[in-house]
């Protein structure tokens, strides 16, 4: 939904309804809102067994740095090397560009969708930090420390506190820990907190919901869901927002799989394995097209540029996930084992 939301543009001003790529994709930016959510029931989720802080480091980095190392070098050479050097640095390490601008982008990424990896990144250190004082305890105590600033330093900056996804401190720009603190008081920060509130609720609750009940209150979540996505009512970042309605899919999704389980899909499960591959990837062809102006697409538009763009992402984020994300995901396997002996 987020690759549909960056490609809704292709269909804009093209057909009777001038606006129809908005009226399909504008709200997609919402997958980045459930991303984080996701995020942290995931990660609570699979350290339920992990007592190692240090095998925790090792998966995150192997799962995501070799990846978009690879693409941040592809996309420097292409279509970001005329970027001011100093975007190109802040990029490779995660540093979004400007922290004078509005919250939670910043700016984004010189790479893009990179900018919520900043936020990921973030989530694995607090949570490597918790588990590092209690493994019981952790979703616990990395939601005390993952709130914590976001209340205090808007509370104390703003006098107000806000779930607004826009709503960071607004902290005086001399101050030495500017940027830092700007980034940590980020609403959006508390959608990881709301992840891990539902695998605690799922995984310690042992409640019993029949079949028809269950699909009821996945129908009713996926209907307010769909509902909000259309209305484009509540677009934008924060759980006031986009937060709100993922929050409410993953409630119906999460019940109606604890009561009654969906079936495995090897389509579904294929593109979760290299939802991270195009994810990272797509926005650089974006570029690349808009950058180099091919001729063998300029007389594609509409849907056919639209699902021209859906092939290249695929076709490529497959190569990357089997011949550069697995592979890596294996080294970081291998050095896990050998820790363990």
């Amino acid at each position: 939904m987020v690759i549909f939301f960056h490609f809704n543009g292709y269909i804009n001003n093209v057909y009777a309804q001038k606006n129809l790529g908005e009226i399909l994709f504008e709200s997609g930016a919402f997958g980045v809102d459930l991303f984080f959510m996701i995020s942290g029931f995931i990660i609570a989720l699979s350290t339920r067994n992990i007592m190692s802080e240090i095998i925790f480091i090792i998966r995150r980095f192997f799962r995501i740095y070799p990846t978009f190392i690879i693409v941040f070098i592809f996309g420097t050479l292409t279509v970001y090397r005329f970027q001011p050097s100093e975007n190109i640095l802040r990029g490779m390490f995660f540093i979004h560009r400007d922290y004078s601008l509005l919250s939670p982008g910043f700016g984004y990424n010189v790479l893009g969708p990179a900018w919520t990896l900043t936020y990921e990144i973030y989530f694995y250190f607090i949570f490597m930090l918790a588990m590092f004082f209690t493994h019981r305890y952790r979703t616990v105590l990395a939601s005390i420390f993952l709130l914590i600033p976001v209340i205090i330093l808007q509370i104390y900056f703003n006098g107000e506190l806000s779930i607004s996804g826009g709503a960071a401190a607004h902290v005086p720009a001399d101050n030495p820990a500017f940027g830092m603190l700007r980034f940590i008081s980020s609403p959006v920060i508390a959608e990881f907190v709301v992840g891990m509130i539902f695998y605690e609720l799922f995984r310690r609750f042992q409640f019993t919901i029949k079949k028809e009940i269950a699909t009821f209150i996945f129908f009713v979540c996926t209907g307010l869901f769909i509902s909000f996505y259309f209305s484009r009512n509540l677009t934008g970042f924060g759980l006031d927002r986009a937060g709100l309605i993922s929050a409410i899919l993953l409630f119906g999704f999460l019940t109606y799989d604890k009561s009654v389980g969906f079936k495995e899909n090897k389509l579904l499960n294929f593109l979760g394995d290299i939802s991270f591959s195009i994810y990272i990837l797509h926005y650089v062809f974006i570029n690349m097209l808009d950058f180099y102006h091919p001729e063998f697409c300029a007389q594609i538009i509409g849907w056919g540029r639209f699902f021209m763009m859906t092939t290249i992402t695929m076709a490529t984020g497959t190569l990357l996930h089997f011949y550069v994300e697995k592979p890596f995901i294996s080294i970081g396997k291998k050095i896990e084992k050998k820790l363990a002996k």
